[in-house]
């Protein structure tokens, strides 16, 4: 038989046993990772918002999702949203923070030692429609955004139903490409014009510390919602979720083991004290036999000293 012929066999005999093989060993695999802590809809679910817009009176809120129904799933997937409406003060001199925003986050969570807090990484996306004024100059456009994000989630408090309220803190850096007119807002015959100094001049790169900054949410300080299953119980490795159900269901057949062993002994138990009741009454039945006889021969004995003396 030629190489090529032999190389043609054992491609032939791989190819025919290797489905057989990943078969068995998946068997193997799901017999424990397929049959623990499945995550119901609700307990993946987790409600977010940032404290920092807060503080500068912009309401925010995110709702993000594990994807995965085990305890080890590590993703998840977010939307986070906030605006803060537009406002028309007569001062010249007022500051302007008004913003329409959006973004989408992927992030990918792991524990340390401390089972109450996990870290994180993760990339995000977004876009937002924004009006800023903190001098003379304002900034108004629209900006495309996106990066990554790192950070760590602690638990705070723990509620009886399995919640938790958690705080997070992380950092955001990325790059964003906007375009937005500057602007001086005067008055002409008491009227407010907002007159355009710069115009926009189609997306670019920009690092203008103000749209950079709110484009990108670059600190986060903010608090979590996770319905049903606390940190500790979330973004297992998968591993330790392993072992601890190859625990679990060793301590049951222990138990399942003890409780037979324990029947056993009972039944045997039973089974002696029974034989032990039925000894005693042949016992007593014969010694009740022995005081029959005893008493039917001292009778004897006596009608025959009866007869004797007539």
């Amino acid at each position: 038989m030629t190489y090529s012929n032999k190389g043609l066999l054992a491609l032939v005999i791989t190819l025919f046993f290797s489905p057989m093989l990943a078969k068995t060993y998946g068997q193997k695999v799901a017999l424990y990772y397929n049959k623990v802590e499945n995550l119901k809809f609700g307990d993946r679910l987790s409600l977010r918002t940032n404290v920092i817009d807060w503080i500068v009176l912009t309401p925010n809120f995110g709702l993000e999702y594990i994807l995965g129904n085990k305890s080890w799933n590590k993703w998840t997937l977010s939307l986070d949203g906030k605006v803060n409406w537009k406002t028309q003060p007569k001062d010249l001199t007022y500051n302007v923070y008004d913003i329409y925003d959006g973004k989408v986050a992927l992030r990918k969570y792991w524990h340390g030692k401390n089972p109450r807090r996990v870290f994180y990484w993760g990339v995000y996306g977004g876009a937002n429609k924004f009006d800023i004024k903190f001098s003379e100059t304002g900034k108004r456009g629209n900006a495309f955004t996106g990066g990554l994000m790192f950070g760590t989630v602690t638990q705070l408090y723990g509620y009886q139903n399995g919640a938790s309220l958690d705080l997070d803190l992380g950092i955001n850096a990325g790059v964003v490409y906007a375009k937005y007119d500057e602007y001086h807002r005067d008055v002409q015959n008491n009227q407010h014009i907002y007159n355009i100094t710069t115009p926009q001049n189609g997306y670019k790169l920009t690092f203008d510390p103000l749209v950079y900054a709110a484009s990108t949410d670059m600190v986060r300080v903010g608090l979590v919602y996770h319905f049903g299953i606390k940190v500790a119980n979330r973004y297992k490795k998968r591993i330790v979720v392993d072992e601890q159900y190859r625990l679990e269901k060793a301590n049951e057949a222990y138990r399942k083991d003890t409780l037979r062993e324990a029947k056993a002994e009972r039944k045997k138990a039973k089974e002696i004290e029974r034989k032990r009741n039925k000894r005693l009454k042949e016992y007593d039945k014969a010694q009740k036999q022995k005081e029959k006889v005893a008493e039917k021969a001292a009778r004897r004995n006596e009608e025959e000293k009866k007869g004797n003396k007539k």
